[in-house]
């Protein structure tokens, strides 16, 4: 059962009646999932709310900037049912989606509080009661801009880094098919704001850490080409990644390098657990292919040129299946 649609007014008339918000996001939040809760934290506190954004993970080396701005806290699933009922709102950024809600999802499906989501993705269940989504949206940081826009909330320097940020990360910085004119507009009303993307860009793709230049350069050299060099297939095993001194945090984006060659229209990444994880599987197609359909199959989500999924099954399995399903949909 998918939640209850919901106007923009409708959602601001909700969090204007909450004294206590609670805001959250995926796990392994991504630049713009850590832009739309660090910007909605901000802009309800400047209104005088209690605002509290939680993240399942501390904030990586990446996003470091996120936590100059804006400190958000972390969940911890003991403490995930005392925190909810201390707020009378909760808001959902970035996802609707009960599995991308790590350990803390039974307490937030038991919770008695409101709960509302805003979102720019296909896949979405009853995690939430309400939604506020756009499914054409770029990235999720445009709806926040919308809602603070739209309830004349003041969008300061600091918030305009954020939701470029957001804006940036989830558009491959302006040049996957989902960078459209609405995108380039809000991108301008951003830069106006005070956001410099010239600082950003540096922040965010010129500051990487050795360890995951060595994870990429493993990736670029070991990843493997079929149908005709038409799809791209990454395997992350725990011995990369402890050969490079990574951590699974630094895997975020390495599934657009096979995309870098010209033959590819499609790549998946698997990386494979600790004992007792789940195999994540992220999936990116150019064209032709649409990825959140077959992540859907499986449990997963996303969009249609972008999405993933996490598998119990065991890792080399789980990359044949994955592999096999890939291919099949190519010949479709």
């Amino acid at each position: 059962m998918k939640p209850a649609l919901i106007s923009i007014e409708k959602l601001l008339q909700h969090i204007g009646a909450a004294k206590r918000v609670l805001i959250t996001t995926h796990a392994r939040a991504d630049g713009d999932a850590l832009a739309c809760v660090a910007t909605m934290q901000r802009a309800l506190r400047q209104q005088g709310k209690t605002a509290d954004g939680y993240l399942h993970e501390s904030v990586g080396e990446r996003y470091q900037f996120v936590e100059s701005i804006e400190r958000l806290n972390v969940w911890q699933p003991s403490t995930a049912a005392d925190i909810l009922a201390d707020h009378d709102l909760l808001l959902v950024v970035d996802t609707c989606a009960t599995v991308q809600l790590g350990e803390v999802a039974a307490a937030i499906k038991a919770a008695s509080i409101v709960k509302l989501g805003i979102d720019h993705h296909i896949t979405r269940d009853d995690i939430v009661d309400e939604a506020f989504v756009d499914e054409s949206a770029g990235a999720c940081a445009q709806l926040v801009l919308r809602v603070c826009e739209h309830a004349s909330w003041p969008i300061d320097a600091d918030a305009a880094t954020l939701l470029f940020s957001g804006l940036a990360t989830d558009t491959g910085w302006f040049r996957f098919s989902n960078a459209d004119a609405v995108v380039f507009a809000d991108a301008a009303r951003l830069i106006r704001a005070g956001a410099r993307p010239n600082e950003l860009y540096e922040r965010l793709f010129l500051c990487e850490v050795l360890p995951r230049i060595r994870l990429m350069g493993e990736v670029m050299s070991t990843f493997e080409l079929l149908a005709d060099g038409r799809l791209a297939i990454v395997r992350i095993t725990r011995e990369m990644l402890a050969r490079c001194g990574a951590n699974t945090q630094l895997t975020e984006d390495i599934i657009n390098e096979p995309q870098r060659l010209g033959s590819v229209i499609a790549c998946a990444t698997i990386i494979e657990p600790e004992p007792g994880g789940p195999v994540r599987v992220s999936m990116r197609s150019k064209r032709d292919i649409d990825v959140a359909k077959l992540a859907a199959e499986w449990g997963g989500g996303g969009h249609a040129r972008a999405a993933g999924v996490k598998f119990s099954g065991e890792f080399t399995a789980t990359a044949k299946m994955v592999t096999d399903a890939l291919l099949k949909a190519m010949e479709g």
